[in-house]
């Protein structure tokens, strides 16, 4: 099988933890209009996707270096998969915690803010995360034909 993965499975981590930072957003705004344990599921389904993101990401690395690249595009592939990781297992750890807490004090609304700025760190990552690889496959042509 010659289809790369990476790219078809990449777009579920981004779009699901955007998903949670917005929706768990709009629930901080306006408790009443959504329910408050969306963005954590949405969390938790972006960890499993971006569980097997990282995995195609390594067999595309495998294939990739194979191929000689430069120098500058081999750090880049680095800090990709450095940045890929973190968004991975911070994914994991935050949606673990935020179970956790949410569990141990169900009626504390700071877990909830708490949890907003670990959204939007998360965010912040995994939209550099998403700009480094949009850079190696359209700049560098790392992946394609």
């Amino acid at each position: 099988m010659n289809f790369p993965l990476h790219p078809a499975l990449v777009h579920f981590p981004i779009a699901l933890l955007y998903g949670a930072m917005i929706l768990h957003a709009i629930h901080l705004w306006r408790h009443n209009w959504i329910c408050r344990v969306v963005g954590m599921w949405l969390l938790g389904l972006a960890a499993l996707s971006s569980i097997f993101a990282s995995i195609t990401g390594e067999w595309e690395l495998t294939k990739a270096g194979e191929t000689g690249y430069p120098t500058a595009v081999i750090e880049m592939m680095s800090r990709h998969e450095l940045m890929g990781n973190i968004v991975t297992w911070g994914s994991i750890i935050i949606c673990i915690g935020w179970v956790y807490l949410f569990f141990k004090r169900m009626d504390d609304r700071r877990i909830d803010k708490l949890a907003m700025a670990f959204l939007v760190l998360l965010v912040m990552f995994v939209s550099f995360t998403a700009y480094l690889g949009g850079q190696l496959v359209w700049v560098h042509g790392v992946g394609t034909p």
